[in-house]
């Protein structure tokens, strides 16, 4: 009842103020007892207002991008960068997933496939990390013969970059390009990621994460000196997640540590700016059977990943001559990576081959146990070194401002590792046609691109503020290739432009942008040069008893490099209008890519004839083989509209609110005709088919996916108080798949002759080749349409005292999921809320 007292005099006493202040009386003659001094004051800083956005704010000029500052990440609370990613436009919030490989896929429909049919994707996604790229093209971690639940989820070769390494707790800002990027960035695709580390003096901080799955440690500090003009930064954090919290057989974990040190002086009329980081990445993948509840006991999996990286940045420009101004950008990265993997193996049929042939030919091979362990190791040790000197140019002619930039790039990608080392005679997989390479015996690439481009900025008095025009061009080219490579001396153009026309309005200004370019991406190290291909072949009518001891095998090898591999090149435009008038922000852009040449795994079918020796006499056998090489095979076609709307913040409730999402449609597809043993498992006696007959399809083999989804995000920022809290409501529209039609009739077949004949209606009755028809199901090309799924997420930041904040976030707090009905099932849906919280510390 006092409180409540204390409250209502507060009020009047305002309500005099007020009523002192509107008819001209000195407001300062009202007098207030200490309550209601105290309650105005509380008041007073509970309801100042600061600018501190706690989402990704779209960029308004040029190419389209995402960018996301420091408040937007402590807000999100994220554990690698993938949660990052969860803020563009027709994305969602996403649980962790930290035991599985996480790749980044921009502008996809349902996030993109998991196809590795379809990686160009993620692969041509570039990351920036303080001016130095990230190179991959030298990864070849993966087990030859491995199944796909114990190493295909977390490898990533010929993927792209794992999100899961990438701390982002020394992030200052990030800016995510999904639209046409300057000639500057290259050997991309998809997009650029272009990250910021925090480069001045900062007090100790220290962080703790801990949710269902994962907990994160944290800590850092910046000083400075000489006025800050030589800065200090260090950091160091440690992840720990696992699949199942229950569950400490299987974890992921992750240590990063950062030293940076940045450094301005001036010399002979010179100021120069340099900045060098020494970087360290650790990893550890385990998954261990337990012995109390799987027979085999043996069972194990680890994957170590250590990367230490150098890189320097130096600026310099004349203090007199502020017309240019130069860059030298230089990066050295090394990894020790190692995959050690155990299984115990048991034999499906009783006699196996232990093949432990490297050379072609005959010869007599033992068998294998009924039951035996393998152990598999892969050391990977590649090293990537990047250096770029570039000069900006700064002129007027007439009404233009130019800041014209040229630069060259040189990139190195080897391994220098053993490669897959394992007893031949023991294998992971016996029916592996693959055998050990050591990874140092595999050439290097280097890769040498130059660009110039030109930043135009047309200045008018009346009708525009101003028009820009960025226009560019990147030549790149693959040097030291094998004069096989039709790749060999060719330089790929990628002509890029970018048009921004800026409207003065009441109270701002409105935005109407176009840009149109061409983007490519190199081939790695993996798909120029891949394994040979051993195929192992025996008689098909000799049969081997348990009794007898070795078993006659012809070894043929070959060389599964495709010398007419290209570059893969994505074509890319949009159109985009936005404004940002009175504090009100907004944009909405439609785009258009098209690559028609992205990188797959083919299938290739030759006649090979062969002999074998038994009991002394050799007698000749032909086979169709088919084996897999890498081509210019997959197409992926994109197209949407994206939107975001960004309020100011409402004084009254003190809260912003965003609402952001995307239509997005893609097409997956190949854009060659391919062969087939898919659905050819007939036999006509003891002969196979497959062996004999191998058809030629020019079918759509792919997928079209599309989804529709908006997120309406209302945050309400309270600094006296030390209070944030945004509430996120996801609406997922829609969500569709179809599978493209195929035509299951070949257009050709090949046989034991080598020739590749057309397939004809009389073939449909032959004995053999009627086989080669495959038939599908009509409601296999359907379209399902999964409907409308909404969900609420909150989040809370609270500062206790100026050296504490904690965190909490809570994902599908609520869930509106309702029944669906697919090919006449009726489909329940259900979610779980995923919570975790946080502590910041700040000395």
């Amino acid at each position: 009842m006092k409180r409540l007292k204390v409250i209502i005099a507060a009020i009047a006493g305002m309500a005099l103020v007020t009523a002192q202040g509107a008819s001209g009386q000195n407001t300062q003659e009202a007098v207030l007892d200490s309550a209601q001094q105290a309650l105005l004051d509380s008041l007073d800083r509970l309801f100042v207002l600061e600018e501190v956005v706690v989402t990704a704010e779209e960029s308004l000029t040029k190419s389209s991008a995402s960018i996301v500052n420091k408040d937007a990440m402590t807000h999100l609370q994220p554990s690698s960068f993938t949660d990052i990613v969860s803020m563009l436009p027709g994305a969602n919030t996403k649980d962790p997933n930290l035991t599985n490989a996480n790749t980044i896929k921009l502008r996809e429909a349902d996030n993109g496939s998991s196809d590795d049919a379809y990686a160009t994707s993620s692969l041509g996604t570039g990351f920036v990390i303080d001016g130095a790229p990230v190179s991959t093209d030298a990864n070849m971690q993966y087990v030859q013969g491995a199944s796909s639940s114990e190493d295909a989820s977390r490898q990533v070769v010929n993927k792209g970059v794992d999100m899961r390494t990438i701390s982002t707790d020394d992030i200052e800002k990030v800016e995510i390009i999904r639209g046409i990027a300057s000639a500057e960035y290259g050997d991309v695709t998809s997009g650029v990621v272009r990250i910021e580390r925090t480069m001045k003096p900062t007090p100790w901080k220290a962080r703790f994460k801990a949710d269902g799955f994962s907990k994160l440690f944290y800590v850092g500090k910046g000083v400075g000196w000489r006025d800050n003009k030589t800065v200090l930064n260090v950091g160091v954090d440690y992840l720990n997640a696992k699949n199942d919290p229950t569950n400490t057989l299987e974890n992921y974990q992750r240590i990063t540590g950062s030293v940076r040190l940045l450094n301005e002086w001036t010399k002979n009329g010179h100021r120069v700016r340099w900045q060098t980081n020494i970087d360290y990445t650790g990893s550890i993948d385990n998954e261990k059977t337990d012995p109390d509840i799987h027979f085999n006991k043996e069972d194990s999996y680890k994957s170590e990943y250590h990367k230490i990286g150098w890189s320097n940045t130096l600026n310099w420009k004349e203090q007199t001559q502020s017309w240019w101004s130069a860059q030298l950008t230089t990066n050295i990265a090394y990894s020790i990576d190692r995959i050690s993997q155990t299984r115990l193996v048991q034999l499906t049929t009783p006699i196996q081959p232990a093949i432990d042939n490297m050379e072609e030919g005959n010869r007599d091979v033992g068998l294998l146990p009924y039951r035996y362990v393998a152990h598999h190791e892969v050391d990977g040790r590649p090293l990537n070194v990047f250096v770029r000197p570039k000069a900006n140019f700064f002129f007027e002619t007439w009404i233009i401002k130019h800041k014209a930039a040229a630069g060259i790039e040189w990139k190195f990608d080897k391994n220098f590792g053993r490669g897959q080392v394992y007893d031949l005679t023991r294998p992971l997989n016996y029916n592996s046609n693959l055998r050990p390479r050591a990874y140092y015996d595999i050439p290097a690439t280097n890769q040498l691109a130059w660009y110039i481009q030109d930043n135009m900025t047309f200045t008018f008095e009346r009708v525009f503020s101003h028009l820009d025009i960025e226009i560019g061009l990147r030549g790149a080219s693959l040097l030291g290739l094998d004069k096989e490579y039709t790749m060999r001396g060719k330089c790929y153009l990628d002509p890029r432009a970018n048009v921004s026309l800026s409207i003065p309005v009441d109270g701002g200004e409105l935005h109407i942008a176009g840009a149109v370019g061409q983007h490519t991406k190199m081939p790695t190290l993996l798909q120029l040069y891949p394994n040979l291909i051993y195929e192992d072949l025996k008689a098909p009518e000799i049969h081997v008893s348990p009794s007898d001891s070795t078993m006659n095998i012809y070894t043929h090898i070959i060389n599964a490099a495709n010398h007419e591999l290209q570059a893969a090149r994505n074509f890319k435009w949009e159109v985009r209008f936005g404004g940002d008038i009175k504090k009100h922000k907004f944009s909405i852009t439609y785009f258009r890519e098209r690559m028609q040449d992205g990188f797959r795994q083919w299938k290739n079918c030759i006649a090979y004839t062969y002999p074998i020796i038994n009991e002394g006499v050799r007698n000749e056998y032909t086979k169709l083989i088919t084996y897999s090489m890498t081509t210019n095979g997959s197409r992926i076609s994109k197209q949407g509209v994206e939107w975001q709307y960004q309020s100011p913040r409402i004084k009254a409730i003190r809260t912003r609110f965003t609402v952001n999402g995307a239509w997005l449609r893609t097409v997956y597809e190949n854009s060659q005709a391919m062969f087939s043993t898919d659905k050819l498992t007939q036999t006509i006696g003891n002969t196979a088919i497959k062996d004999l007959y191998v058809g030629y399809y020019n079918w759509q083999d792919g997928t079209i996916r599309e989804n529709l989804n908006t997120n309406i995000i209302a945050d309400v920022h309270l600094p006296k108080i030390g209070l944030t809290v945004s509430a996120t409501l996801e609406l997922n529209i829609y969500t569709s798949s179809q599978t493209l039609y195929k035509d299951g009739t070949p257009i050709a077949y090949m046989d034991t002759s080598g020739e590749l004949k057309t397939y004809t209606e009389a073939d449909k009755t032959d004995p053999y080749l009627q086989w080669l028809v495959f038939r599908y199901n009509e409601d296999m090309f359907r379209r399902k349409t999964v409907p409308f799924a909404g969900y609420l997420n909150l989040r809370v930041q609270k500062s206790i005292t100026k050296y504490a904040n904690v965190a909490l976030f809570v994902n599908k707090l609520l869930d509106y999921l309702p029944d669906y009905e697919m090919d006449g099932i009726t489909i329940h849906r259900s979610a779980s809320p995923y919570f975790g919280m946080e502590v910041n510390l700040t000395i």
